[in-house]
């Protein structure tokens, strides 16, 4: 992304962004030169630096013709930092006051896998007691994770050897599940719910699986590796142990 879209992101026009990016690259031009330098319309560029002086990008030098030139950027997004700050607070003390309608008993879909892992970190973010997933490669959350354990969060991640690696479970406090995939990343969807049904069948698959596997309280702050746990003589003690427990069932 040029740096003219990124201006752009911060609430500027394109023409307001090429006008004040000009300013920063040539020093003070008359608006002629901003329309010569710059995609700015020439029989546009006197309005855009206009604007850009009511924003406080930018300064004039009164004359014949007059002549414009960028505010120090440090200071212009410092200014804008402290304004949308204060606008989004303000904004989650009003929302916080209204009264919802508690939909999480349905089903919803989250799409993209850019919106499906920021979903997961939020309800990372906010977990209080415990946290059981199964987790694609794809999955970078080893920050959330450790800030959760260190909140004294009980977390156990289930491993199998069958799963499809792109699936991703996630039940959190028992209370909510994100249920999906992240691959391939433009379509992949998945379901967000608290429905009672869905949160017995994730609570029964991951009570199965610390049945059945070795029971891995904490994920590693070196996620995806999970503590130094030897895989192959962990699978090999299984295996004997299911052999032992099916031996130990037989009738003559």
């Amino acid at each position: 992304m040029t740096t003219v879209e990124l201006l752009q992101q911060i609430g500027l026009n394109k023409y307001e962004a090429e006008a004040y990016y000009t300013l920063l690259t040539r020093g003070a031009l008359t608006g002629y030169e901003v329309g010569k330098y710059s995609q700015v319309p020439g029989s546009r560029s006197y309005e855009v630096l206009e604007r850009l002086l009511e924003k406080g990008l930018a300064f004039v030098q009164p004359g014949d013709p007059p002549r414009y030139a960028a505010q120090n950027p440090q200071d212009v997004f410092a200014r804008f930092r402290s304004s949308m700050e204060t606008t989004l607070n303000t904004l989650a003390t009003s929302l916080a006051s209204l009264a919802q309608a508690d939909t999480m008993g349905e089903f919803w879909i989250v799409r993209g896998q850019q919106n499906i892992l920021a979903q997961m970190k939020t309800m990372l973010t906010g977990v209080q007691t415990s946290l059981d997933l199964v987790l694609p490669a794809q999955c970078d959350i080893a920050e959330q994770l450790a800030e959760a354990r260190a909140r004294g969060v009980r977390i156990f991640h289930a491993s199998t050897e069958t799963r499809d690696n792109r699936v991703l479970l996630l039940l959190r406090d028992g209370r909510e599940a994100l249920v999906g995939t992240l691959a391939p990343a433009d379509s992949c969807q998945a379901v967000l719910s608290s429905n009672l049904a869905l949160l017995d069948a994730l609570h029964g698959y991951f009570l199965q699986q610390q049945s059945t596997q070795r029971a891995i309280p904490e994920i590693a702050s070196g996620f995806p590796g999970i503590h130094d746990v030897d895989w192959l003589d962990w699978e090999a003690r299984k295996q004997r142990h299911l052999r032992l427990v099916s031996s130990g069932n037989r009738t003559a």
